[in-house]
């Protein structure tokens, strides 16, 4: 088949579980069974975390605080939020070999691997090219016509069985339109021949994690700013830390810095959380400057925005990049509810953990009066950005069907979060990659894994940590989830 792919390679459904692979050697043959539970443990993907189960040492004091910061404040700990319990305060997985600290990519995982196999007998990768549009007999995919980025040769690579497209949630309806396949009345304003009519080519755009940062200064000298910024003046602790990680695959660089989070909802009925939180022990300003000071911030974020956006065309160019409209907070629901998710993490930073580490705040600013709706409405408005959880722009039951062909054609398919029907509660790399193993065995006819039939458990009572994760299955062939017992009248 040829294959069209963008940047790096990296839904609920109810097979999902052991697909995503786990890292390091466990120990303890409870704690492997435990975990079998709810994840796989031999896969590709490297998988870790700075969990107690993991036996390793947490890089910065400051995300033990947020976590006692966040039961002091009336939440729940959970040792693992993609397994039985989301809900709460805890580790946060993060896809890092643990034996060489080293990142373990999509790419990494799946594709290095193929390459030394197969690479100039099975696969081939031309980082030099782009595609510009999917060649068509009739209504079957035939190939590829791309372009060399250096020379500017137009050349065409066909396929003996299938075309997939694994561009992304903007790059994959980009490529489709320019093929013709898309709103006929788009096309024709671009002077696009039509090949097939769909309206829903490039909408249902969903970013699951529209966040903003709070910020506040650091009165104890903790924090990453020493390692992660710039200044002369740490020189020797930014290269102490680069040769511990090159001589043991450990220490502050072995770490994407966000340890620890956590799930909750924003409001009392609603079920399950729709609020995430990454905490970072520095202030970033944008996205990869530190703040020349001591500081922590926690991304604050809406999970299940109602806001919907659209991919749609700037004009019949490959290298022109397509319009990119979110639509961010065009609803009242989601402001409300990003408001609320501002004010409830805001509650845990001013809890007591915090106080021997926190300063003035830093953003929104000290003088923004948090309790003030149209103060804090502006201030999101213009201070919100992406975390770029894009999905749904080609999606099942609209363009594609449940095995990623697209409808109305033949021999063409795309794999990626495009094709998601809706946004997942949570970040989209697992699930993509686990939407994109169980295509691929479809694509080579394997045998699918198992059905597991998944179901609510409504505990008891807010347990302490660590022991919702100790599941009693009433039936084994049946994978609990927790769900507050009184998630209709409580917030927490």
């Amino acid at each position: 088949a040829a294959a069209a792919g963008g940047g790096a390679a990296a839904a609920e459904h109810n097979t999902d579980v052991p697909i995503a692979g786990a890292g390091g050697e466990r120990e303890e043959r409870e704690e492997e069974e435990r975990l079998r539970m709810y994840r796989g443990l031999e896969g590709p993907l490297c998988v870790t975390n700075y969990g107690s189960h993991t036996h390793r040492t947490r890089t910065n004091v400051l995300f033990d605080v947020f976590e006692e910061a966040g039961r002091d404040a009336g939440y729940s700990l959970t040792a693992d939020t993609n397994g039985y319990r989301q809900e709460g305060f805890g580790p946060f997985d993060m896809t890092v070999d643990p034996t060489s600290g080293a990142r373990c990519s999509a790419a990494a995982a799946y594709l290095h691997p193929a390459l030394k196999q197969f690479q100039g007998t099975k696969l081939f990768v031309d980082a030099y090219s782009t595609v510009r549009r999917v060649l068509f007999e009739g209504n079957r995919a035939v190939g590829l016509e791309c372009e060399d980025r250096r020379t500017k040769q137009v050349f065409h690579l066909m396929a003996r069985k299938e075309v997939i497209l694994s561009l992304g949630a903007v790059g994959s309806p980009h490529v489709l339109m320019l093929s013709g396949i898309g709103d006929k009345e788009e096309l024709a304003r671009h002077e696009i021949p039509l090949l097939h009519h769909n309206t829903h080519v490039g909408g249902n755009l969903q970013d699951n994690y529209l966040e903003c940062y709070l910020q506040y200064y650091c009165t104890q000298p903790v924090s990453l700013y020493p390692v992660a910024g710039w200044s002369l003046r740490y020189l020797h602790r930014r290269l102490q830390a680069g040769m511990q990680w090159f001589m043991s695959g450990g220490g502050v660089c072995s770490s994407n810095q966000f340890e620890t989070g956590a799930f909750f909802r924003s409001a009392a009925g609603i079920q399950h959380p729709d609020v995430q939180c990454h905490f970072i022990p520095a202030c970033v300003v944008g996205q990869l400057e530190v703040l020349m000071t001591h500081g922590f911030q926690v991304h604050v974020g809406t999970l299940r925005p109602t806001s919907r956006g659209r991919i749609s065309l700037e004009n019949s160019c490959i290298s022109t990049p397509p319009r990119i409209d979110p639509n961010f907070l065009s609803t009242e629901k989601d402001i409300i509810d990003l408001r609320n998710a501002v004010r409830l993490a805001e509650e845990v930073v001013l809890s007591k953990p915090f106080e021997p580490f926190r300063g003035k705040r830093l953003a929104p600013h000290a003088d923004l009066d948090l309790s003030e709706n149209t103060e804090i409405d502006e201030w999101l408005r213009n201070n919100t950005h992406s975390a770029y959880h894009l999905s749904c722009t080609a999606a099942m039951g609209k363009v594609t069907d449940s095995r990623g062909r697209v409808m109305g054609l033949q021999n063409l398919r795309v794999v990626d979060a495009s094709i998601m029907p809706s946004m997942t509660s949570g970040n989209l790399n697992a699930p993509t990659i686990m939407l994109a193993e169980k295509i691929a065995d479809d694509i080579v006819g394997n045998t699918p894994l198992p059905s597991i039939p998944v179901a609510a458990r409504s505990s008891s009572s807010c347990s302490e940590p660590g022991a919702g994760e100790e599941v009693e299955q009433d039936d084994d062939e049946v994978l609990r989830y927790f769900v507050h017992p009184h998630w209709k009248t409580q917030q927490r």
